[in-house]
């Protein structure tokens, strides 16, 4: 697979996973890549220079290089990764982090629609009762 399918397939990937990204116009505004770059980027119709390739990436916090890798080999997803840098940055104490850690799992796994063999509802219902079990315990 070139290079320029595997950055379309990842584009495309993380503007289906982000709200907020998921329209040329609103990553063109959040990146300062042009519209007609971003469009012939997601078709895959262009190779890129890398100080688009970077404002894409920043743009969608993470790096870089991120964009490059194909899926096949990729370990976790960009968006499993960007869930876990902001569950780095913000839950503070090991309870608040096991609990989002949790939940973001969960959402993950229904996003890919099966966790160990369970399907997606049962794997979204078991994060935010062994939340509940923990707060109960710290009250």
């Amino acid at each position: 697979m070139r290079p320029r399918d595997i950055l379309s397939t990842n584009l495309r990937a993380l503007m289906n996973a982000r709200p907020d990204l998921n329209t040329l116009p609103k990553l063109t505004s959040r990146s300062g890549v042009s519209n007609g770059t971003l469009d012939r980027i997601r078709r895959a119709a262009v190779s890129t220079r890398v100080d688009e390739l970077e404002k894409l990436a920043a743009a969608f916090g993470i790096e870089a290089w991120e964009l490059l890798r194909p899926a096949k080999h990729a370990g976790p997803s960009p968006l499993a990764m960007q869930l876990a840098s902001h569950l780095d940055r913000t839950a503070l104490d090991p309870a608040a982090h096991t609990a989002a850690y949790a939940a973001a799992s969960a959402v993950i796994d229904a996003l890919g629609g099966k966790r160990r063999g369970r399907p997606a509802a049962a794997a979204g219902s078991s994060a935010p009762r062994a939340r509940r079990s923990k707060e109960g315990q710290h009250a």
